[in-house]
């Protein structure tokens, strides 16, 4: 399946309990907030846009 964004900017998105995960496996939110200021590795990150369907 052909991932397309209706944006400039696509997100990948595999987290399918989160109200903005497209069926196509992007993100529809408007902005996304990449969280944990003090991460130092790559799982020390988070979405803090999740919101749960």
């Amino acid at each position: 399946m052909e991932n397309k964004c209706e944006t400039n900017l696509c997100i990948s998105c595999n987290v399918k309990n989160c109200v903005h995960h497209a069926e196509n496996d992007t993100c529809s939110a408007g902005k996304i907030q990449v969280g944990n200021s003090s991460a130092t590795t790559v799982k020390d990150t988070c979405c803090d846009t999740f919101k749960a369907r």
